[in-house]
């Protein structure tokens, strides 16, 4: 008794390397990395513009106003929108602190200790 070979269809797959390997594009690192840091950086522009007289008497409103859309962007809670708003505003408002980048420091530390 012979028995004949089983015949097996061979198909070739393209050598691709895995998906974790092949990395992020540029445009997905760069929003990474610079993404977090903007809302800081854009409060602080705030609070240069509310420099002096303007910030003791309008910075407080302006920044709250910022402080409610970067908060909004970023997928805050109603409730997390107002303290940050309030933390804004009374920012924009200090004398002495325009020009210090204080916020965009905070969110640049902020996104170097995220874990995930």
């Amino acid at each position: 008794m012979t028995e004949e070979p089983e015949k097996v269809q061979v198909t070739r797959v393209p050598n691709q390397p895995p998906q974790e390997r092949r990395g992020l594009s540029l445009l997905q690192r760069m929003y990474n990395a610079l993404f977090p840091v903007i809302g800081g950086l854009v409060l602080d522009l705030t609070d240069l513009a509310t420099f002096g007289p303007v910030g003791i008497y309008a910075g407080f409103f302006v920044g709250a106003i910022v402080g409610w859309l970067i908060s909004s962007i970023y997928g805050s809670s109603p409730r997390t929108r107002l303290i940050w708003a309030i933390l804004a505003g009374v920012y924009c408002m200090v004398p002495g602190t325009a020009f210090f980048p204080i916020a965009t420091v905070i969110s640049a530390i902020l996104r170097f200790n995220k874990t995930s």
